[in-house]
């Protein structure tokens, strides 16, 4: 899974921030600076008398910041802005390379734990597109963690698709298809408030953006309704082709995606780190 930074904040004072005390060319005032630079980013900044405190001893700027956990700061975004920002300040310190210090500790922590951004020059956190759709997925997840039924059916779609993923079976690819489309279904129910076919309860849903959307979607469903073998007996006279591999990956990936325009459970601010 592919996470993010205030998911592992905590991780960053053993493989960033410690690593940067610890150079030979560390300024004795660093996280005082540091320190200082995080009062805009979290929930709950120091108070003015405070602050001055922390500020003028170096001891206790350092534990100050160690203290600060993901949960502190305002969103993901914060602590993404304060990433940056951080650079900026190491950079002001004038100390040659401790800057490049820095953004390859970054970097390697970026790389490390596998998380949703890249490291552009001269420093700016990138989000990847992957992440995007990790976060998408790690949110259906926190919804199915309230429904049982809903944790149900995932299971039932996970391990029909690893089970494809290893023997490539024809029922099996249909088989994944078919808890993919069981999946959105019982979504839309529980926003709906009650079970139906996914087709009808489209037509009930408020949000769409576009009539061509919802459409779209309904059209998936009968898809999955019509050809043989997924959901019902079907209509081999509508068969084009056997399915393939690349059908189980993108129609489950259409289906998975779609689920999150049927629950307001789906926090694309967080997702987009904003």
């Amino acid at each position: 899974m592919i996470g993010s930074l205030l998911d592992h904040w905590r991780y960053t004072w053993p493989d960033v921030w410690s690593v940067l005390a610890k150079s030979r060319k560390a300024p004795p005032d660093l996280f005082i600076q540091l320190y200082r630079e995080t009062g805009e980013f979290l929930q709950c900044p120091p108070r003015y008398q405070q602050l001055e405190l922390i500020v003028n001893d170096p001891a206790q700027a350092t534990q100050a910041f160690e203290q600060i956990q993901g949960q502190n700061f305002k969103s993901e975004a914060s602590v993404v802005r304060f990433m940056e920002s951080a650079f900026e300040t190491i950079q002001d310190f004038e100390i040659d390379r401790y800057a490049k210090l820095y953004k390859r500790l970054v970097t390697g922590f970026v790389r490390k734990y596998n998380l949703r951004y890249r490291v552009d020059e001269p420093f700016r956190l990138r989000l990847h597109l992957t992440g995007v759709f990790a976060g998408l997925y790690a949110d259906l997840g926190r919804l199915n963690q309230s429904d049982p039924h809903l944790a149900v059916l995932m299971d039932d779609f996970e391990k029909s698709f690893g089970r494809y993923a290893r023997l490539k079976q024809p029922n099996d690819l249909r088989t994944c298809i078919s808890r993919a489309s069981n999946y959105a279904e019982g979504v839309a129910a529980k926003t709906h408030g009650r079970p139906d076919a996914l087709g009808a309860i489209c037509d009930h849903l408020e949000c769409w953006p576009h009539a061509t959307v919802r459409e779209s979607l309904k059209r998936l469903y009968g898809f999955c309704c019509d050809y043989p073998g997924i959901r019902h007996a079907g209509n081999p006279d509508g068969q084009l082709r056997d399915l393939e591999s690349k059908d189980a990956i993108l129609i489950c990936l259409l289906l998975v995606s779609f689920s999150g325009y049927l629950t307001n459970q789906v926090k694309a601010e967080e997702i987009l780190g904003v």
